[in-house]
């Protein structure tokens, strides 16, 4: 399977092996759910040439594949705390994780009853404890990209040998299930969410230090949602179009109205554009003008 893992706080894209999707970096501003007039675009009337698979402009959706496939309902984030030679977690810095995850949790919740849908992310592992766990890892973090295809690994073997995904959904009755899979240090922040492939346990890397906003973003990328940054999904034209009509927009940035990174709260916008990738809306304007939006 081939794709792309774009960085969390970087807009390099490297193609690898498993379909990986990643965050933005631009300002942010205060949640909206109303629908926002789609303003006139010029777009060239020149043909395109196709895009080539892991090319902006050919981006493959995951919406209703894997085990995240439906961001409605009840569904399940299971939080795999690592370990690693230069790092361990402490409860205190597990605590600052769950908050985030929280923060994360009720904007979700909240942006969806903005689309008349109701979403129950069930994240608190201090209260639900078959819902965490522990790992290891034996090398260290600090050779920069050098470990990423080393890590990659080794979550493939714990969701395997440790998680398992349809008891906890049973158990809980809920629809689906992912793993944030959480690294005390620091890294570029990115889900695994095999894009186009119905990928039984999907899950998500988080380094140290992110902020709430950034909880969000990945976690929307598990349930169908896509960058709409420049130079990472969708081409140049499509970037520009959110740009001016979605600034504040989670998925083209994850900093707040003072362009600041905020640990507190996320004051972004789930636009339609994301409301249609999430299913939360059957149909955008926008679709006709940037067909490469459908997913």
């Amino acid at each position: 399977m081939s794709g792309i893992r774009i960085a969390a706080l970087g807009l390099g894209a490297v193609l690898i092996a498993e379909a990986v999707c990643g965050m933005p970096l631009q300002a942010a501003g205060k949640g909206s759910v109303k629908q926002t007039p789609v303003p006139t675009v010029t777009v060239s009337e020149e043909p395109l040439a196709t895009p080539e698979p892991g090319e902006p402009g050919n981006p493959r959706s995951s919406y209703k594949l894997g085990s995240a496939r439906s961001l409605e309902g009840k569904n399940l984030i299971y939080s795999l705390f690592v370990d690693t030679p230069d790092a361990e977690w402490t409860d205190w810095d597990k605590k600052k994780a769950l908050k985030n995850l929280k923060i994360a949790k009720e904007y979700i919740e909240a942006e969806a009853k903005g689309y008349h849908k109701k979403v129950d992310l069930v994240v608190d592992f201090e209260e639900n404890e078959d819902l965490t766990g522990s790992a290891r890892i034996h090398f260290s973090l600090k050779d920069g990209e050098d470990y990423e295809e080393a890590l990659d690994e080794e979550i493939a073997g714990w969701l395997e040998d440790q998680i398992d995904y349809e008891a906890l959904t049973k158990e809980y009755k809920a629809k689906g299930i992912a793993t944030i899979v959480f690294v005390n240090h620091k890294g570029s922040t990115y889900a695994i969410c095999y894009d186009g492939v119905d990928n039984p346990q999907e899950s998500l890397v988080m380094f140290a230090g992110e902020v709430p906003a950034v909880y969000a973003h990945e976690i929307l990328h598990l349930f169908g949602s896509h960058d709409l940054y420049e130079d990472a999904e969708y081409t140049e034209e499509v970037c520009e179009y959110v740009k001016k009509a979605y600034p504040d927009e989670i998925m083209y940035t994850v900093k707040d109205e003072k362009g600041r990174l905020n640990n507190s709260e996320i004051q972004n916008e789930l636009s339609p554009v994301t409301a249609y990738h999430l299913g939360w809306i059957n149909y955008i304007e926008e679709i006709d003008v940037f067909p490469q939006l459908k997913r």
